[in-house]
């Protein structure tokens, strides 16, 4: 018998054989690879930066990098009621939770968790985007990934939010500290890890 394991490999006769390349992983319940897609696929309960690009009724229409546009209601998020909820425009940021994911319909966000709590999901004010592959936002969505770690011998004062989506929000206590923090994300796709914290060295230097 062959059965297919979520479209990474197959099972047969006690064996998987993967058909696609990428890194294995595993836990108690499961095997999968963890592999870069081109274009962001949701998922449910991850967490994703969508860009707000208008309204229908009462719900937005978010992009969210996917093969279809997403839709969150207008009163997903905290305490919000039909009177009293956030008014946002087009090329507004949120950081939002997919609650709906199916590749016959379009996906859904919400700025709450289960619990009805924002709990960290929001609108994002100010900052910058910048445009990550899928596999570089898992690494930097590990607890103390060691990507990160290096800011915080440079600046005193960011934030970072991290969309599974292949986005990544990033807002210091200067314009010149977000560039700087933006250019070396940006090289952490393609140098090591020592290479970027030398980049990011440099980068701090030549922008004072």
């Amino acid at each position: 018998a062959v059965v297919s394991t979520q479209s990474t490999g197959v099972f047969r006769n006690n064996t998987i054989t993967c058909i696609k390349p990428g890194v294995i992983k595993s836990n108690d319940k499961s095997v999968w690879i963890d592999r870069n897609h081109r274009r962001y696929v949701p998922v449910l309960e991850e967490r994703v930066i969508g860009i707000i690009i208008g309204r229908v009724m009462d719900e937005y229409r978010v992009d969210i990098g996917g093969a279809h546009v997403a839709m969150m209601s207008s009163i997903a998020f905290e305490g919000a009621t039909q009177r009293n909820k956030p008014e946002l425009k087009p090329g507004n940021v949120v950081y939002a939770r997919v609650i709906a994911a199916n590749k016959d319909v379009e996906p859904e966000l919400a700025c709450v968790n289960k619990k009805g709590k924002a709990n960290g999901l929001q609108v994002l004010e100010g900052g910058h985007i910048v445009q990550c592959s899928l596999g570089l936002c898992r690494k930097l969505r590990q607890h103390k990934s060691p990507l990160t770690n290096p800011l915080f011998n440079y600046f005193k004062s960011f934030e970072l939010c991290v969309g599974l989506n292949g986005r990544v929000w990033v807002r210091a206590d200067t314009v010149k500290h977000t560039v700087a923090i933006s250019i070396y994300l940006k090289q952490c796709e393609y140098m090591s890890g020592a290479d970027a914290v030398g980049m990011l060295r440099q980068t701090v230097k030549a922008l004072g």
